[in-house]
C-alpha cells in the first residue's frame, strides 16, 4: 500500500481525512462541526471537496482537522456511526484525494521526522476552572519513572480480569483499555510549532481537563537520549514483539469492542523497554496509521493495540533526561476560537 492507503485503512486517518473535508465545505452544517449530517451528507460533502482547497488550509486547520479526529478515539467501545461511514469503499473513495493533498502539502513535512529535541514542550493542564496553577509543576523531575510499579500494577490487574472471567467466562469487563506506561511518573512532551506552543494543546486523546487554558513549558532534553520511534504499525508490533507483556483477560472486552476480534493481546513491558530506550515517540503519520487497529505479531501468535497515545507524543521512561525550564506562557481558547498565547499583564 502507498501511504494515503495506509493512511485511509486506519479509523483515526479516515476520520482525520472526513474531518479535513468539512472544513473546506461550503456547507455550514460541516464546516462548523456543530451539527450532525446523515450518512448521504456526510458523502455529498465529501465527494464535492477540491483537493487544492485542501492543500490551501493553513496549519492551525490542518491540525484543527486532526485535534477534532484525535478527540473521538475511543477505544474501550465499537466504532461509532461516523466511523463505520468513513470504512464504507464509496466513502474511502471520496476521502482518497483529501489525503493525497494533505499528505503532499508543506504541513505534512514534519509528520514523519523523529522526535526533534530543539522544541518539545511540556503541556501543564487545568481540569477546572477554580484550579490554581502550581510552578511545582514537574518539581519531582529528578525521580525516576518508576516503571517495575507500573508493571505489577498492571499484572494485578490482570490477575483480577482472569479470575472475574474464570468464574464468568461470557462477561464483557470494561477496565485499562490504553497500552501507554500509565500510571506512572512518565513524562510527556511534544514539539511546538509556529501560532502553537506544542501540538499537545490541540491534538489529544481522551482530555478530561478544561480545554480551556494550559500553560506551556520550555523543555531541555539531553542530547544522549536513545528514542524509539514509532512510524506505523510495523514499528509498533517490533516493540512489543521485542518486550512483550501480555494481558488477554485486562484487555479482552475492551480491545474487542474497538477491533471486532478476539485475540491474545500483547502490550509492551515498560519496565523492560527502557532498559534500552529513554523515551518513545508517535510520529503523526505514525498515529494517522496505528491506533485502534488489531496490530498482529511476528515473533510470537498474539496482537496488539496502540491506545491512548497522542500524535507527535514523546513518552520519557527516563525522566531524568528531560527537564523543565524557564518561564511558562499561558494559553488559552473559547469554544469558537482556537489556542492563543495570554497578553502579558
Amino acid at each position: 500500500m502507498d501511504t494515503a492507503e495506509h493512511v485511509l485503512a486506519s479509523p483515526r486517518g479516515r476520520r482525520f481525512a472526513a474531518y479535513l473535508g468539512y472544513a473546506c465545505s461550503l456547507d455550514e452544517r460541516a464546516s462548523n462541526y456543530r451539527e450532525p449530517l446523515t450518512r448521504a451528507d456526510a458523502f455529498d460533502v465529501l465527494a464535492a471537496v477540491d483537493a487544492q482547497d485542501v492543500a490551501r488550509l493553513p496549519e492551525l486547520g490542518v491540525l484543527e482537522a486532526l485535534g477534532r479526529a484525535t478527540d473521538f478515539a475511543r477505544y474501550w467501545q465499537p466504532p461509532d456511526e461516523e466511523d463505520l461511514w468513513f470504512a464504507e469503499p464509496a466513502l474511502v473513495i471520496a476521502l482518497t484525494p483529501i489525503v493525497e493533498a494533505v499528505l503532499t502539502s508543506e504541513h505534512a513535512r514534519w509528520w514523519t521526522t523523529p522526535m526533534d529535541p530543539t522544541c518539545q514542550r511540556a503541556v501543564q493542564k487545568r481540569y477546572n476552572s477554580t484550579d490554581e496553577w502550581s510552578d511545582r509543576f514537574w518539581a519531582n523531575q529528578d525521580e525516576d519513572a518508576d516503571l517495575p510499579t507500573w508493571r505489577r500494577h498492571v499484572l494485578d490487574a490482570e490477575d483480577r480480569f482472569r479470575r472475574y472471567l474464570e468464574a464468568e467466562p461470557e462477561r464483557q469487563i470494561s477496565g485499562e483499555w490504553w497500552s501507554t506506561p500509565a500510571p506512572s511518573r512518565v513524562r510527556v512532551t511534544s514539539r511546538a510549532r509556529e501560532n502553537l506552543g506544542a501540538v499537545e494543546l490541540l491534538l489529544a486523546e481522551d482530555d478530561i481537563s478544561d480545554g480551556l487554558h494550559a500553560r506551556v513549558w520550555p523543555v531541555h532534553v539531553d542530547g544522549s537520549a536513545r528514542v524509539y520511534e514509532i512510524t506505523g504499525p510495523e514499528a509498533w508490533a517490533r516493540l512489543v514483539d521485542a518486550y512483550p507483556l501480555a494481558v488477554p483477560a485486562s484487555r479482552r472486552s475492551d480491545w474487542f469492542d474497538t477491533t471486532g476480534e478476539h485475540l491474545e493481546w500483547y502490550l509492551p513491558d515498560w519496565a523492560a523497554v527502557v532498559t534500552d530506550y529513554d523515551a518513545v515517540h508517535l510520529t503523526v503519520l505514525g498515529y494517522l496509521t496505528t491506533p485502534g487497529l488489531p496490530i498482529p505479531l511476528t515473533a510470537r501468535s498474539g496482537a496488539s493495540v496502540l491506545a491512548g497515545w497522542d500524535p507527535d507524543a514523546t513518552f520519557w521512561l527516563n525522566p531524568r533526561l528531560v527537564r523543565v525550564g524557564g518561564r511558562p506562557v499561558e494559553w488559552c481558547r473559547t469554544r469558537d476560537t482556537l489556542w492563543a498565547p495570554r497578553p502579558e499583564t
